[in-house]
């Protein structure tokens, strides 16, 4: 019996050091011997979990229920499962005869907030990190996951406090003090507080200086500041260690193209639709770099090479419509906007201000249109 024990705590070791297959073949071990314990059935269960062998762990799971129905585990097993998979109205069901059984668990709390928010429930999965929060006051994730719920709220000071207090529990886990500060920065751009946004993105670099979405987001902070000299010192940091990052190669195009090096923003272009040829914002953004050349029919095939490969791109319907307005062909003009409004409303600011649509502004035709789609 003791050596049959050992095989379960040997199972339990592997399966934090995330070694599967050992952790997985110790358990069965343990459970030719002992088929009857709902413990190694569990343990089996969350090791097959791991490993994405969900039809047997869900068979596990099912297993300690059947064995033992008074133990928690078995539905919260299988709460776990079901979330994995987006069934999240059955998986609220398992938690909910998990914490039957175990009334001040913590974590049960926590992850019925999960499946709360997943559902839309914001206000819901508040009350269920609030409790997860007085029975467990020193556990991380509830004032993690609660200041997700009030960001959903759009009660971003608030979601501020919770992150701050976060931090604070997570100073030993430099992977979940990321998350939150990820979490942190997005508030703060919400709030408008870019300054506050940027400060988190660099305490992330600190932990991580490599890491290519903190230098991405922080390069797009400096975009919307119009700073395209310091935006383009964080894109190349990303382009060092990815050459052919898509989205830092757009967007030191478009730094460069709004600094007016035109020869650069082109190369990068080039060198984006060179890693991938069917990037479709790229090839819509040479074209639009070409008709601002002048180049009317190299804009127009790009133009429509981007919609063959989508024949619902906004961007290129637009600037095929801007490419006809140039060429003073109002009906074609009209025809191509209307068609992208109707996708990409937003798109309606775009043509209140654009160069190319200057005199079609008194046209009857065209301001109906943007009455029509405009957003106000």
């Amino acid at each position: 019996m003791a050596e049959s024990y050992r095989l379960l705590e040997q199972g339990e070791r592997l399966l934090q050091e995330q070694r599967l297959e050992e952790a997985i073949e110790r358990f069965r071990r343990y459970l030719d011997d002992s088929p009857e314990d709902p413990e190694g059935h569990y343990q089996l269960g969350l090791a097959l979990m791991e490993k994405e062998q969900h039809e047997e762990a869900g068979l596990r799971f099912r297993r300690v229920i059947e064995l033992d129905p008074e133990d928690p585990r078995g539905y919260d097993g299988m709460a776990i499962l079901l979330m994995g998979r987006g069934e999240y109205q059955a998986a609220l069901e398992y938690y909910r005869q998990a914490m039957e059984r175990d009334p001040d668990n913590a974590d049960l709390f926590n992850e019925m907030g999960i499946i709360h928010q997943e559902l839309g429930n914001s206000l819901l999965a508040l009350e269920m990190y609030e409790k997860a929060i007085a029975l467990e006051p020193e556990m991380g994730y509830p004032y993690y996951n609660k200041a997700r719920a009030l960001m959903d709220l759009g009660r971003y000071q608030e979601a501020v406090t919770w992150l701050e207090k976060s931090i604070s529990l997570y100073k030993a886990d430099e992977e979940k003090l990321k998350d939150v500060l990820f979490e942190l920065a997005a508030a703060y751009e919400e709030m408008g507080r870019e300054d506050r946004a940027l400060r988190a993105y660099r305490d992330i670099l600190r932990l991580d200086p490599g890491c290519a979405e903190a230098l991405a987001n922080m390069a797009g902070v400096y975009i919307d500041q119009g700073r395209f000299d310091q935006a383009i010192l964080y894109l190349d940091r990303i382009l060092a260690q990815e050459p052919d990052n898509e989205h830092a190669l757009l967007e030191k195009a478009y730094a460069c193209g709004c600094l007016g090096d035109v020869s650069m923003e082109m190369m990068l272009l080039e060198q984006c639709l060179k890693a991938n040829p069917e990037n479709l914002y790229a090839i819509s953004n040479q074209g639009a770099l070409f008709m601002e050349m002048g180049d009317l029919e190299r804009a127009e095939s790009l133009f429509r090479r981007a919609l063959e490969l989508d024949p619902e791109y906004p961007w290129a319907l637009y600037n095929l419509g801007c490419l006809y307005a140039v060429r003073g062909d109002r009906r074609s003009a009209l025809s191509y906007l209307e068609r992208s409004f109707r996708i990409d409303p937003s798109l309606v600011d775009d043509a209140r201000n654009d160069e190319c649509l200057k005199w079609l502004r008194e046209d009857e035709g065209f301001r109906g249109l943007l009455s029509e789609h405009g957003r106000d």
